[in-house]
C-alpha cells in the first residue's frame, strides 16, 4: 500500500490493521501558552486515537497485529511494567484480530492496576519475571514466546512499548499527518516535543521528520531511560524505519539509505525529564499537568506524558508543538488516589 507523507514524500507502507481514528485534532492552546511562556503552542492530540483508551499505541500496533497475521501468529507476546499502557492497548488490539495476548510482566504477583484488569479482561494471560526490574521483561519475552510453542501455539513476539522499525512506521505516517495540519494552517513551529519512553514515538517521528526535509526541531523528554542512552536507541530505530520503509518499495532505497545518513545526534534532542524515577511524578511535570488542566482542559497524566511539559518552556522557542501521547488510566489512578 503507498501513501504520501506530507505532500514530498511517497511511501510504500507495509501491511496495516486499521484501529485508530486519524486524523487525530490538533489544537490550539493559547492560555497554557500563555503560562508556559509561549508566543503559540498547538496541542497534538494522540490521546483521541479512539482505540481501547491506548492513545499514542494504537499508532504502532496498526503495523505490528497486521505483522502477527501475516506471519500466521495465533498469540501475541509482549510486556511491560504493571502499569504499561502499551500492554493494555496490545490486550484489546489482539482481541480486535482474533489472536490470544500473553503478557510478561515486571515484579511478582499480585499487582493490581486498571491496565492489568482490562487486559485480563480482554481476555490475556499473564506471567512474572519475578524482578521490579523492567529490563527482565525483555529476556522473559522469548521464553515465554518458547514455552508457548512448545504448546502448540504460534506466537509472535512484541518488545516493549512496540519499539521496533515496524512499530516506528505509525509515527513516519503521524509526523506526515502532523505536516499536512500544519500546512493547511499556514504554521511553522520552531519545534515539537515529545515524551519519550521506549523511543517507539520519537523514532517514527525523527524517520518522519527526515523523509520530509527536515522540517522542525525535535525535542524528546526522556521519562525513562538516560538521555544518551534514548538517543542512541532512537536513532537507531529511526534509521532501521527508513530502510524498512525503502524495502517495500525498491525504487526509493538509494534516497532512504541516504536520508538514513541524515539521522545523526545533532537532528534531536533529548532532555533528562525522568525526576524521581520511572511511573513516578515529578514536581514540575505535575504543576504542569495542573496548568494544563485549569486552563485549556485538557487531562494530562502526571507519570509521562506531563513530564514533556516544562521542557516546553525549557527549549526556548516561542512556537511549539506538543504531542499529547495519552495516558487515561493514570490520569484516572492520579484522580482518585490510586497508584500503579
Amino acid at each position: 500500500m503507498a501513501m504520501m507523507l506530507g505532500s514530498r514524500a511517497r511511501i510504500e507502507l507495509p501491511d496495516r490493521m486499521e484501529l485508530a481514528a486519524l486524523p487525530t485534532p490538533l489544537v490550539t492552546a493559547p492560555r497554557l501558552a500563555a503560562v508556559l511562556g509561549l508566543e503559540c503552542l498547538h496541542v497534538k492530540r494522540d490521546d483521541l486515537t479512539g482505540f481501547a483508551i491506548g492513545g499514542n499505541k494504537a499508532r504502532p500496533l496498526e503495523f505490528l497485529i497486521a505483522a502477527a497475521i501475516r506471519q500466521g501468529a495465533d498469540t501475541l507476546v509482549t510486556g511491560g511494567a504493571a502499569g504499561s499502557n502499551f500492554c493494555v492497548a496490545a490486550a484489546a488490539a489482539a482481541r480486535r484480530a482474533g489472536l490470544s495476548c500473553h503478557l510478561v510482566i515486571a515484579g511478582q504477583p499480585p499487582q493490581q492496576t486498571p491496565g492489568l484488569d482490562l487486559a485480563r479482561a480482554w481476555g490475556s494471560s499473564v506471567s512474572w519475571t519475578r524482578t521490579a526490574d523492567r529490563t527482565s521483561v525483555d529476556a522473559a519475552l522469548p521464553t515465554a514466546a518458547a514455552e508457548l510453542a512448545a504448546r502448540g501455539r504460534r506466537p509472535y513476539v512484541v518488545p516493549r512499548g512496540g519499539a521496533t522499525a515496524l512499530g516506528a512506521v505509525g509515527y513516519v505516517l503521524a509526523a506526515g499527518e502532523l505536516h499536512d495540519q500544519l500546512a493547511e494552517r499556514s504554521l511553522r513551529p520552531a519545534c515539537v516535543v515529545v515524551a519519550v519512553g521506549s523511543g517507539c514515538t520519537l523514532a517514527g517521528l525523527v524517520a518522519g521528520n527526515a523523509l520530509l526535509g527536515w522540517p522542525w526541531r525535535l525535542v524528546g523528554a526522556s521519562v525513562s531511560r538516560p538521555p544518551h542512552e534514548a538517543s542512541r536507541r532512537v536513532l537507531e530505530l529511526a534509521r532501521e524505519c527508513i530502510l524498512l520503509l525503502a524495502a517495500a518499495g525498491q525504487a526509493s532505497r538509494g534516497l532512504a539509505e541516504r536520508t538514513a545518513e541524515t539521522v545523526t545526534d545533532c537532528r534531536i534532542e533529548l532532555v533528562d525529564a525522568r525526576g524521581p524515577g520511572h511511573g513516578l511524578a515529578s514536581a514540575a511535570g505535575s504543576q504542569a499537568a495542573d496548568a494544563a488542566l485549569r486552563t485549556e482542559g485538557l487531562a494530562i497524566d502526571p507519570v509521562y506524558t506531563a513530564k514533556a511539559l516544562p521542557v516546553l518552556r525549557a527549549a526556548g522557542e516561542r512556537k511549539a508543538v506538543f504531542w499529547h501521547t495519552g495516558g487515561l488510566l493514570d490520569i484516572i489512578a492520579a484522580a482518585t488516589g490510586e497508584h500503579r
